[in-house]
């Protein structure tokens, strides 16, 4: 919450893409970091600190984004064009949370029989994040096709 209310205090002056990219950078390193973690991996170093850094990023892509769909929209569309846009948000996390889980589960069954249950796990859970980090590179390289300022 902090991330985001200090993301929208920033988003008129600096406009979309900036912000966007510097969330989607977050996400990168902080997913390419969760990927590292092993089965004995250490809490602080190993998930706190990557966690937080997607935290930054969520409060920083996902509500100025949310802005940038429902900028400059008619006055009588709003609610219509709010509603699609956070359907489309939870459709999206919908799919995506399935196709990932199914990802995990494919992968750490594939790995159960030559390694411990947590090792097969964590394995699952490195693709997940690797999987994780390709989208948030991919969500920068679209972000590229906003504007960088409201034209106004």
């Amino acid at each position: 919450m902090v991330i985001a209310r200090w993301a929208a205090a920033l988003l008129p002056r600096t406009g979309v893409r900036p912000l966007v990219l510097a969330g989607c950078g977050c996400f990168l390193a902080s997913f390419g970091w969760l990927a590292q973690a092993h089965a004995d991996s250490g809490y602080v170093t190993s998930v706190l600190g990557p966690t937080l850094l997607i935290a930054v990023g969520i409060g920083l892509t996902f509500p100025t984004l949310m802005a940038a769909a429902t900028a400059d929209v008619p006055e009588g569309d709003a609610g219509i064009i709010g509603g699609l846009a956070n359907t489309a948000s939870q459709v999206g996390g919908s799919i995506g949370l399935a196709v990932l889980a199914t990802a995990a589960s494919a992968r750490a069954t594939m790995e159960a029989g030559g390694s411990s249950p947590a090792a097969a796990l964590a394995a699952g859970y490195d693709l997940v994040f690797l999987v994780a980090a390709g989208l948030g590179l991919a969500i920068a390289v679209v972000s590229v096709l906003l504007p960088r300022h409201r034209r106004g």
